[in-house]
């Protein structure tokens, strides 16, 4: 009878433990428990509404959203301060192997496609720009502009200079500030700057920061050496690739563990997470299907 009853009490306690609202009271399966996210500051407003998504949908969940540089996010999920990072490209083969021999295989995910968006103030006579020029701009050749980044370890930055300049150093009138917020800011008030900034900031036409954005700097069309044509920054052109700058975003986890950042990270790769890219103007990685019934019967 006694072990009866102390049977009974240890199913009791397990259910009220795992019927607790408490974050901090359930394990950490893939829909329950705190996880913390670094994400590179180009996607915040993006992934801070996939983490609120999710809490909504799975109410034991507490998804912490960091925003970071991307040297930063890499650092954080080596050091296990984070388990997940959201960034604009894979690990590279030297970075893997230095979380190899951690014995850490991470899981990266291909979630979305954005692009780098150039912008300058609202008053400019500017509307287009080539990417040689840039290119020019960026080793500092051509002094028309000074360019400025969101931070000298951002994605943005490194992307530019791996694409464009193929490594080289930037010229002398390139520099980098804080954030987004401290470009936006200095592009608006120096009618000579340049802003390089991730696309996913603008992307959203309904979002209030993206909005305040746009009433400051004005965002150039962008043409490749030799073609008349120059492309905006949209989620048509960025899917087509007509747009020369574009990049995809990734989710990496640092376990394979079926964990609550394997649950997150599944959930933004996911139909649901892949509409919210959509609805807010970014290329989702996987396209949402959409299925249509043609009814073919006369009308009478």
């Amino acid at each position: 009878m006694n072990k009866c009853i102390f049977f009974l009490l240890a199913i009791l306690l397990f259910v009220a433990c795992n019927t607790s609202t408490k974050t901090s009271d359930v394990p950490n399966p893939p829909t329950s428990g705190e996880l913390t996210v670094f994400c590179e500051e180009g996607m915040l407003l993006h992934i801070k509404n996939q983490a609120y998504t999710f809490e909504q949908i799975y109410h034991n969940a507490k998804i912490n959203v960091r925003y970071v540089n991307e040297k930063q996010a890499i650092e954080g999920l080596y050091n296990d301060s984070c388990k997940v990072i959201v960034i604009a490209r894979v690990l590279s083969k030297e970075e893997l192997k230095k979380f190899e021999t951690k014995n850490i295989y991470p899981t990266q995910i291909c979630v979305a496609k954005s692009a780098l968006a150039f912008v300058v103030p609202v008053n400019s006579v500017d509307s287009v720009i080539s990417t040689e020029k840039i290119k020019r701009i960026s080793s500092g050749e051509d002094t028309t502009y000074r360019l400025v980044f969101d931070n000298e370890n951002s994605g943005t930055t490194r992307f530019l200079k791996d694409t464009l300049l193929q490594g080289k150093a930037f010229g002398k009138n390139c520099f980098a500030v804080k954030n987004t917020n401290a470009l936006i800011d200095f592009i608006s008030t120096n009618k000579n700057a340049m802003g390089v900034l991730d696309y996913a900031w603008l992307s959203d036409l309904d979002d209030s920061i993206s909005k305040a954005f746009l009433s400051k700097v004005k965002v150039l069309a962008v043409s490749t050496n030799g073609n008349k044509i120059a492309y905006m920054p949209d989620q048509s052109n960025i899917q087509t690739n007509d747009y020369p700058l574009c990049r995809h975003v990734y989710a990496t986890r640092r376990s394979a563990e079926f964990t609550l950042g394997t649950g997150f990270s599944l959930f933004v790769a996911g139909q649901k997470g892949q509409i919210m890219f959509l609805k807010q103007g970014l290329i989702p990685f996987v396209q949402p299907n959409r299925s249509v019934e043609i009814n073919t019967e006369p009308l009478h």
